[in-house]
């Protein structure tokens, strides 16, 4: 019986080993591809942002003072992309494993970089700073949802991680279950080889 039960113990652990190398392996191309849809969707709302909501602005630069906008703004994005890549991938085990703790690094992340490019966009004459103060409508945003259904990739290594992790859960519990049972055995055992008739 604690034979067949330490062996049981053993196949969990090694799945439960398993299935955390895995994530390592997927964790790092999620942050990979999240860093580079980030980047595209991005470029994508600047875009829309000056030519869309303040097309005026935009149009009262001079060919030169756009063509600086656009080299701070590809300069800026892909240095703000590198950089929620690099945290995603020094983010711990934890995080890694719970999905919840991913989704608010990475929201976080979002904001701090947008924070950055509306500056960089006040600081060009797009938007002004009463815009930046108050009226969040007014400036440019982005959010996790938008990039995840945009890119079949990053939706595709969300989904094994959400999986791996829902499978991580089931093997713990199945392993406490597990020393529970190698417990009692054990106890059993004891009582069995102290009884005397």
């Amino acid at each position: 019986m604690l034979m067949r039960i330490d062996k049981d113990i053993q196949n969990i652990q090694k799945a439960i080993a398993d299935a955390l190398a895995r994530i390592d392996t997927i964790h790092l191309e999620y942050s990979q591809a999240i860093a580079r849809a980030t980047q595209q969707q991005i470029l994508l709302a600047v875009f829309s942002f000056c030519t869309q909501k303040c097309p005026e602005a935009f149009l009262a630069l001079s060919l030169s003072e756009r063509q600086d906008l656009q080299e701070s703004l590809r300069k800026t994005i892909k240095t703000l992309c590198d950089r929620i890549q690099a945290q995603l991938e020094e983010c711990d085990r934890d995080s890694r494993v719970n999905q919840e703790n991913l989704d608010n690094l990475l929201s976080k992340l979002l904001d701090e970089s947008m924070a950055t490019l509306n500056q960089l966009l006040v600081d060009s004459k797009i938007l002004s700073a009463v815009q930046i103060q108050g009226d969040k409508a007014s400036q440019m945003s982005i959010r996790l949802a938008e990039i995840e259904f945009t890119d079949r990739q990053v939706m595709s290594h969300r989904g094994e991680l959400r999986v791996l992790s829902a499978r991580i859960a089931h093997l713990q519990n199945e392993l406490e279950k597990k020393y529970q049972q190698k417990t009692i055995a054990e106890a059993e055992l004891a009582w069995r080889s102290a009884w005397v008739e």
